[in-house]
């Protein structure tokens, strides 16, 4: 069963003559009313009807739900750190082991007097830096889930205003509603910095004291970063929770296909007919003329005007890193081969460490920011692979295993990998040091710039590849789905030649899809409409 928005009587005689993608009316939206188990969908009637929850929806909760819990449980730790480790038993610890250089080391980082309430943890290098990467996947792993839900969110509220074209969307940039709406641009802003401080967080919970230069191999434990990390995560987890049960999301399914067929079936969008073998670069041009296949189809940079902005962004900031390094290395005069550490400290002295780590957040910002908008190119390919098995032998299946739909591509397998590789590489190149403050280690900036030279490959590749095949591509874009799609299907779809059309003097085919089986391959000396 289909449903559709309500619309003026005089819409539809508007869409007669409208050649551009339909949409109804701002003001007729749908209302969806959901809970735990159920959704149930306003039928244009003013019945209801059950909409079944589906796995998309139910891990999306799961993991809000997790990721509530994980800041809870950093904001418990950090109380704890607070109130029951004072620094001043470390002192007298200090004092008894009659340790005068841990003690007068103890004294000027306890200047402070919020600097108190740390844990001192005996540890080496090697487990302090495994520490750090486990608690950066943490991370990863929860703003993952909140960014789906934000994602998702974000892209049915930008169909409610008319104004979703490709299914994947820089989140953090494409605001939606008012300007303090669930999606709206002071929202989508604090996403952004608690991602960030998040980052920044996780790299800073574990301070090296290598000042001491002893082998007590002492971290310190403040409380202050359990608590950025933990007050973080809790925000993005409300902000999630609260989009999720208060937006209206005709379709949890990341898969293009699914969200162009909730569009259709709901009369968001409408079929053209007679562009059967049009590429989402002829998505404006004004006549259906029949056209013979492509054997190459265009690239994401081709078809996407921010591709190329991203591209440039991520190589800029990988020859920034590069650039910083280098200088910290030719400033200091020192081979890079040479075994020896270089430090920079920026002339920032050892201050509070709420401040410190403030400083820490805004150089994150750049790692973070550049990363998050990769997802826009990746999401591009993903989606029309995605698209393309539909002219293969398996076909292209609607909905599915959303994890597989997530991490099924390589192009989002190596960018899920790199995120928190590259977080955690910047947490050891610009790190805090207990005692010394703001330092940055040359080595490990000289490697994360390599790093993101290799983002920067990667993504440019993924960017200027061109799919084979006569297969128009779509790379998510709705109206060029609804186009391609002549009948839609619950079950595996397939894509080609489904006939002649028998119009003209010349005969015209006609391309496009079906659930009953594999369909011939187009015939590439022939024209389609």
């Amino acid at each position: 069963m289909s449903y559709s928005y309500l619309r003026d009587a005089d819409d539809d005689e508007e869409t007669k003559s409208n050649s551009l993608p339909y949409y109804p009316r701002t003001g007729s939206s749908i209302s969806l009313v959901t809970t735990s188990k159920r959704s149930w969908l306003l039928k244009p009637d003013g019945t209801l009807d059950v909409v079944p929850v589906t796995r998309a929806k139910q891990l999306a909760l799961s993991g809000l739900i997790f990721t509530l819990l994980a800041g809870i449980s950093f904001v418990t730790i950090s109380i704890s750190v607070y109130v029951i480790s004072p620094g001043r038993v470390e002192k007298q610890k200090a004092t008894n082991a009659s340790d005068s250089s841990l003690l007068e080391w103890l004294h000027q980082f306890q200047a402070d007097p919020a600097k108190e309430r740390t844990i001192f943890v005996p540890i080496s290098y090697t487990a302090n830096i495994a520490l750090s990467l486990l608690f950066t996947i943490l991370v990863t792993v929860c703003t993952e889930v909140t960014g789906y839900v934000h994602g998702m969110t974000l892209k049915w509220g930008l169909a409610d205003e008319c104004r979703l074209t490709f299914n994947a969307n820089l989140r953090l940039f494409s605001p939606s509603g008012s300007a303090f709406s669930m999606n709206g641009p002071v929202v989508n802003a604090l996403y952004g910095i608690t991602m960030v401080f998040a980052y920044a967080a996780s790299s800073s919970l574990l301070l090296r004291a290598t000042k001491l230069n002893t082998d007590l191999g002492l971290s310190i434990i403040s409380f202050i970063p359990l608590l950025v990390l933990g007050l973080t995560l809790v925000i993005q987890a409300t902000l999630g929770l609260v989009a999720f049960y208060h937006t209206p999301v005709l379709t949890w399914s990341s898969t293009p296909l699914d969200v162009t067929s909730a569009l259709v079936s709901h009369g968001r969008i409408r079929r053209r007919p007679k562009r059967c073998m049009r590429s989402i670069l002829g998505i404006y041009d004004p006549t259906d003329d029949p056209i013979r296949p492509s054997p190459r189809q265009p690239s994401p940079w081709a078809s996407h005007k921010l591709v190329a902005r991203v591209v440039y962004l991520v190589w800029s900031i990988a020859l920034l890193w590069l650039v910083i390094g280098g200088s910290i290395v030719w400033e200091r005069g020192v081979s890079f081969v040479s075994g020896e550490w270089i430090y920079w400290d920026g002339g920032v002295p050892p201050g509070p460490l709420l401040l410190q780590s403030l400083l820490i957040g805004v150089l994150q910002s750049v790692v973070t920011i550049g990363v998050h908008c990769c997802e826009l190119v990746t999401t591009l390919a993903r989606d029309e692979g995605i698209w393309r098995k539909a002219s293969s032998g398996k076909g292209a299946e609607p909905g599915g295993n959303p994890l597989k739909v997530l991490f099924g591509g390589w192009q989002s397998m190596g960018l899920l990998v790199a995120k928190p590789l590259v977080h955690w590489i910047f947490g050891l190149a610009v790190s805090l040091e207990a005692g010394e403050g703001f330092k940055i280690a040359a080595q490990y900036m000289l490697v994360l710039g390599c790093c993101m030279i290799i983002v920067a490959i990667f993504i440019t590749v993924i960017a200027i590849r061109r799919p084979s095949g006569p297969q128009p591509a779509a790379y998510g874009h709705i109206q060029t789905l609804a186009d391609l799609v002549d009948e839609w299907s619950t079950k595996t779809m397939y894509w080609g030649h489904k006939g002649d059309l028998g119009e003209g003097p010349w005969p015209v085919c006609h391309a496009g899809t079906t659930g009953e089986g594999v369909l011939p391959p187009v015939k590439m000396e022939e024209v389609y409409a």
